[in-house]
């Protein structure tokens, strides 16, 4: 900051967040015009306050750096939170071990959703398959996507919870993944194909409310729409409300 520039505003007597791992909290900052010019102790920026300047007491409180996300579901972004995250299971004996340890935590007939799995991540990339989580997750349905949201993996429980046979034919705008040799359906399910599970997991319960209705299984039309900010996929059922989205 120039000699003698009074900031236009200063947050003193606060815990802030700077994102600096060399310096994790401070107690203040100071702000010219849009820009903040110093972070550091109360009695630091103290010294930077002119007769113009607003000083606010954060009494403790947290100060945080604004967010900008140009892209984010922010609805389906908050209920992956409440589910299994597996964004860093590094091979798939992990991936198996994860969700065998969720599974147990939970009551008998549970979804487990969630997910950010990337296979990519594993050695050789295989994609996962129902075989590799049946046998941890026998009464626990599990529809759990990959961290793009155009592919899920959901056990034999969940498909047959959503109706998904050898015989089911593949929606628009969606695959039924397929054992090569037997016909039989892996357990991953593309884009709008998510939707005949997606559609067998319960809405989350509200307070005061009756018991939650299941989600028609039937693909939308607005699941196959192309998103612009992922060109190589289509629109999955966890994304169907992207403003990115073209008609």
């Amino acid at each position: 900051m120039s000699a003698g520039l009074a900031a236009d505003l200063i947050v003193v007597n606060a815990k802030v967040r700077t994102m600096d791992p060399s310096n994790a909290i401070a107690e203040a900052i100071a702000i010219v015009g849009n820009r903040i010019t110093h972070v550091g102790s109360s009695a630091e920026v103290k010294q930077m306050a002119g007769p113009r300047t607003k000083v606010i007491d954060a009494g403790g409180r947290l100060v945080l750096p604004g967010f900008n996300d140009a892209h984010v579901h922010f609805l389906s972004g908050g209920f992956h939170l409440s589910g299994i995250n597996l964004g860093s299971a590094k091979t798939p004996e992990e991936f198996v071990r994860r969700i065998g340890e969720f599974a147990g935590k939970l009551p008998k007939g549970r979804w487990i959703t969630g997910g950010r799995w990337d296979h990519e991540l594993w050695p050789g990339a295989p994609l996962p398959t129902k075989e590799m989580i049946d046998s941890v997750t026998p009464e626990t349905p599990v529809f759990v996507s990959r961290l793009d949201g155009h592919m899920a993996l959901a056990n034999t429980l969940a498909l047959k919870l959503g109706g998904v046979t050898s015989d089911t034919k593949d929606p628009p705008g969606g695959t039924i993944v397929r054992d090569p040799k037997t016909g039989e359906p892996t357990g991953i399910l593309k884009d709008a194909a998510m939707d005949f599970v997606s559609g067998k997991i319960p809405e989350p319960a509200r307070k005061n409310s009756t018991p939650p209705k299941p989600r028609p299984t039937t693909p939308r039309a607005s699941a196959s729409r192309v998103c612009r900010t992922c060109p190589r996929g289509r629109m999955s059922a966890s994304t169907r409300s992207c403003r990115n989205a073209a008609s």
